[in-house]
């Protein structure tokens, strides 16, 4: 479970009309926004979060890690279509760069947790 290479997602059609749109610039800013408020919510209940049911725990990181594919994705395609400069791009990439680091210290602490479940 890791983040696709941008190039693997390289190719991704992002709009349903085969074409990249403004309204593809504004959810792309809209996906940004909501996985930094996931990576603050991450920082602020850390422990909350690897203690959780592994049920539980493998759905959020599921969809954590899904929509970071997705961003990256959307990144790469708006940044080749001109719709997003290289300061917009690295910005996304700090945040992916953080947010898989962040997923891979919970797997860790999760992991912890779960030892002490099962002792």
């Amino acid at each position: 479970m890791g983040f696709d290479s941008p190039a693997a997602l390289a190719g991704t059609d992002l709009s349903s009309a085969g074409g990249v749109t403004a309204g593809d610039r504004a959810r792309f800013a809209d996906e940004t926004n909501q996985l930094e408020l996931r990576l603050a919510i991450i920082d602020a209940r850390f422990d909350r979060l690897a203690s959780r049911p592994d049920d539980a725990y493998r759905a959020f990181r599921r969809d954590t890690l899904a929509r970071a594919r997705d961003l990256a994705a959307r990144a790469h395609v708006l940044e080749s279509a001109g719709l997003i400069g290289p300061s917009e791009r690295r910005r996304v990439a700090a945040l992916l760069v953080t947010l898989r680091a962040r997923v891979v210290a919970l797997d860790r602490r999760h992991d912890e947790f779960g030892d002490r479940r099962r002792a």
